[in-house]
């Protein structure tokens, strides 16, 4: 006996099954827990006002926190939480110079997801 579709599902368990295996040859990331969590993780980063506003500043030239924290306002803390964001996604890069980290981008990571490329088209400022 056939079990009926939910709600708003207009195809048969054999079309949807049909389906769901051209999806997966279409996208076979999907199938692959590190690839989607390596696109979750980046578009989890990206989807915060405050760590794009990080993002563009970092675009122009690599900072320090004190740098971001006069830029943006708010605690160190703050800032400091969102960098470690973005430094988890792969986005920035923390590089100590003297007692200074520096954030610079991995611009070639923005470019594969297309953030910010009119910018990251251009010349750094140093």
């Amino acid at each position: 006996m056939a079990t009926a579709n939910p709600p708003g599902i207009k195809c048969t368990a054999e079309e949807c099954g049909q389906v769901i295996e051209r999806i997966r040859l279409l996208y076979p990331m999907l199938s692959d827990h590190d690839a989607t969590a390596e696109r979750a993780r980046i578009f989890h980063a990206l989807g915060n006002e405050k760590r794009l506003q990080i993002l563009a500043l970092l675009s122009v030239r690599q900072l320090c926190v004190c740098n971001l924290v006069a830029a943006l306002g708010g605690a160190a803390s703050t800032v400091a939480h969102h960098l470690r964001i973005l430094e988890e996604a792969g986005l920035i890069v923390a590089r100590q110079e003297g007692k200074f980290t520096l954030y610079p981008l991995d611009e070639a990571i923005l470019r594969q997801y297309r953030v910010f490329d009119e910018s990251l088209s251009q010349e750094p400022v140093r």
